[in-house]
């Protein structure tokens, strides 16, 4: 019986840090947003993601944070991927019309 009582304070506590970890990494995720930086989204939801499954690893077991994480590295490698490449091209097309508008001022 005590076994079932620690597993239900564990997974009680690890909620508990994980709100918190979530209301702590919001405010960080709106002033980044706010600071205007760019391409942080793929990071944001990767460290976010990993901090949650790990922090999971009392209650589902060490070898399961791997094999979920190997999961999310598997289908999320592309996702980071195409993110920078995003962000990368918007930031390209940016540098290009401001180009052109220097061009067009300055005759």
């Amino acid at each position: 019986m005590q076994e079932k009582v620690d597993f239900w304070q564990t997974f009680g506590l690890i909620l508990v840090a994980l709100f918190m970890f979530g209301l702590v990494y919001a405010i960080l995720i709106r002033w980044l947003s706010k600071k205007k930086v760019k391409g942080q989204t793929a990071y944001s939801v990767v460290f976010g993601v990993a901090v949650t499954v790990t922090a999971m690893g009392p209650v589902i077991g060490w070898q399961n944070v791997l094999y979920v994480l190997a999961g999310f590295a598997a289908s999320g490698l592309w996702m980071i991927l195409e993110d920078v490449q995003r962000a990368w091209l918007e930031d390209q097309a940016d540098r290009e019309k401001a180009k052109k508008m220097a061009e067009d001022l300055l005759g």
